[in-house]
């Protein structure tokens, strides 16, 4: 059993660096600090028992950070659409989990205000991008979605096959379960709606035809004068 554990909220954001991304290359990933990191002060080391700059309120030895790979490996998705992504939510105000993020030698803090500096340490973080997390006890065991499925993304050939699928599935069974009208009933339908019209929407010689005043009509020249195809016949 580990003496140590990673906070909750960074094992959610793993995770859903693993949803987003489940081909993604891990062998630049990491949480707790090797013998270099002990030797500094870094969230990496844990809290009860290792160099850290700050003591949380808890007795839980406590990893504060996670390396994620910068190989997502994922069409239309790099780690910086997930950065911007998560400092736009945190300048917002709508995420308060991080104390600051490292990626490609760019620094953001959120004692800064979460403005972007250049980062001169010795690993340019080009390889992965360093997450820390917050020590109050609160936020660190704060499980909630961190949304990186909201991350705006090109549909992938396989998306555009499974909502061709859907739709074709939604459409057979809208047909299977609604009593469609067959081309006759349409065509009975639009003649009663003529016949049952109080304004006519007939011409003279329809009307007449209709009322079966064939005869009558002839005879007073409607069905001959009126009908605009015999004009001046």
């Amino acid at each position: 059993m580990a003496s140590w554990i990673l906070v909750p909220s960074l094992v959610k954001l793993r995770s859903e660096f693993n949803a987003i991304a489940p081909d993604r290359d891990k062998s630049s990933d990491g949480s707790v600090g090797d013998a270099a990191h002990q030797d500094s002060q870094s969230d990496h080391n844990a809290d009860e028992t290792g160099n850290v700059p700050i003591r949380d309120a808890d007795k839980t030895n406590e990893v504060h950070a996670i390396d994620v790979d910068v190989d997502l490996r994922t069409p239309g998705l790099n780690m910086e659409k997930v950065v911007q992504f998560l400092l736009t939510r945190c300048r917002s105000g709508a995420e308060n989990r991080l104390r600051y993020i490292i990626y490609d030698r760019r620094i953001w803090s959120a004692s800064d205000g979460w403005v972007q500096r250049r980062y001169t340490g010795a690993n340019a973080h080009d390889k992965h991008a360093h997450f820390s997390a917050s020590y109050t006890s609160g936020r660190e065991a704060d499980t909630r979605p961190w949304r990186l499925e909201d991350i705006p993304m090109p549909l992938t050939d396989a998306d555009l096959a499974k909502i061709r699928k859907i739709i074709k599935e939604e459409v057979e069974e809208a047909l299977a379960s609604e009593d469609i009208p067959t081309a006759t009933e349409n065509a009975a339908a639009v003649w009663n709606k003529v016949r049952n019209s109080p304004v006519s929407l007939l011409s003279d010689t329809a009307v007449n035809l209709q009322n079966a005043e064939i005869t009558e009509a002839v005879k007073a020249g409607v069905a001959i004068e009126r009908f605009p195809f015999n004009e001046g016949k």
